[in-house]
């Protein structure tokens, strides 16, 4: 199972957004602004990506738009607790970026941070209200399937910790713990197995 981010560059976001402006009394002035706005959210989604913390307090104290998304439905909350980017996580939910907020796959900013040994931005998500039995739309995902699919025991432990259902399954009907035994984590499968009994 994994997990792929696409962040499309600037240049990939600009192209063709000339076309689809409405008519030709569209002036010059007017595209160029559009076509910033659209970089300007494209680089905070980038920056909390990469852990830019600075460059993503400046933007959000600049006025940018927290809950923008790309063209695959991220937005920096979700790019930012893909990594782990704890203090960046923290900044976007005290400026009301929408924690249950879902890409085009269903999945949410927990999911994403789910997927990485990131127990504590796990956790600020869970202490900020992320549902920890959130499941994607497509594969029926949870973040406790992520999290022993990837052997990341202590971010298991804050999930279950949470009160995540270990017995929820995906569409094949695997459990967290099949795809932690699938995956090879024995340690992982070893402390789900403790906790379903």
């Amino acid at each position: 199972m994994v997990l792929l981010v696409a962040c499309s560059s600037n240049k990939q976001a600009d192209s063709g957004l000339s076309e689809k402006l409405p008519g030709t009394q569209e002036t010059a002035k007017v595209q160029s602004e559009m076509i910033a706005g659209l970089e300007g959210e494209e680089a905070m989604r980038q920056a909390a990506l990469e852990g830019n913390t600075d460059l993503v307090f400046t933007m959000i104290r600049d006025g940018a738009r927290v809950n923008a998304m790309n063209p695959e439905g991220q937005t920096a909350l979700m790019l930012a607790a893909y990594n782990g980017h704890t203090e960046i996580v923290r900044k976007l939910l005290g400026s009301d970026a929408a924690i249950e907020q879902r890409d085009l796959a269903g999945r949410t900013a927990l999911l994403y941070a789910s997927t990485g040994p990131f127990a504590e931005t796990v956790q600020l998500l869970l202490d900020n209200g992320a549902e920890p039995n959130i499941i994607d739309s497509e594969e029926h995902f949870s973040p406790l399937m992520y999290a022993a699919s990837e052997g990341n025991l202590e971010v298991v432990k804050v999930l279950m910790e949470a009160g995540a259902d270990h017995t929820l399954k995906d569409v094949d009907g695997d459990d967290a713990k099949t795809f932690a035994l699938q995956a090879g984590h024995s340690e992982v499968a070893a402390f789900l197995e403790k906790a379903g009994k």
